[in-house]
């Protein structure tokens, strides 16, 4: 019985217990894939390196074994099997997009932005990559850059919350914590429930020394979060303001 390949891993896996096979490069990235979503990344690089023996330009066996290198924390070897899929196929954004995503793990910001740059020529609509491209911006302490892509990406999806947030939270980097504190705002417009915005606002009227606010949106938080480590910091400095109030008010007394 020869194997035919299906986009669902699961159908593969399911096909690959109960048939018997022939066993050619969709079986070994079958196999590969099995093993993927177990977590077991070193069998699946086995899997997938297998295929590429049988086939070598497979680009689906070099994006998988990029995938499980990628999780392995090996990231030059992910890199050296996606420029194998692009030299077979140059014009998957996929590709492009997994390189960049490899590169900026590896620290390595510039040839990050080239892929990200690239990914979007393919695909103008993927929002994934534009947030990361302007990452790689701000990692490279290009804030206005990382500033206008974010403001690009907002104008074109203005509910669009990851990059609302990450725009915030430059500007929180940058000390105009009024104009986070409008963008955490609207995230709450959007979605009421998005406790990360009541943590940013939180912080940033702490930083204003508008504490009495600064206090209500760090229990909202809490009420949110309640058993999270942020909670349990979060409970100190709110007993640490109201401390401070409290002796201020002290301080304040005169004896008559």
């Amino acid at each position: 019985m020869s194997f035919h390949y299906s986009n669902d891993k699961t159908k593969n896996e399911n096909i690959l217990a109960t048939n018997p096979i022939k066993k050619d490069e969709k079986f070994f990235c079958a196999l590969g894939d099995s093993f993927m979503l177990k977590n077991e990344y070193r069998l699946a690089v086995k899997e997938y390196l297998v295929s590429l023996m049988i086939d070598k330009n497979n680009t689906y066996a070099h994006k998988g074994a990029s995938k499980a290198y990628k999780n392995l924390k090996e990231y030059d070897k992910a890199i050296k099997h996606l420029k194998s899929a692009r030299n077979v196929y140059g014009f998957d954004s996929e590709i492009y997009y997994e390189l960049g995503l490899n590169y900026l793990l590896n620290a390595d910001n510039l040839n990050a932005q080239k892929n990200f740059i690239r990914t979007i020529k393919l695909s103008p609509d993927n929002k994934n990559a534009q947030i990361k491209l302007a990452l790689t911006h701000e990692l490279s302490g290009e804030a206005d850059m990382a500033e206008l892509v974010y403001d690009t990406i907002i104008e074109k999806n203005p509910c669009y919350i990851p990059a609302l947030s990450n725009l915030a939270s430059l500007y929180m980097e940058k000390e105009e914590y009024k104009k986070a504190i409008s963008l955490f705002k609207r995230m709450l417009k959007i979605n009421p429930d998005y406790y990360r915005a009541y943590l940013g606002l939180g912080i940033c009227f702490d930083k204003l020394n508008k504490l009495t606010t600064a206090v209500r949106f760090y229990k909202k938080y809490i009420s949110s979060k309640p058993h999270s480590d942020v909670a349990k910091s979060l409970v100190g400095r709110i007993y640490e303001i109201y401390t401070t109030k409290e002796k201020s008010k002290n301080s304040n007394l005169r004896v008559v």
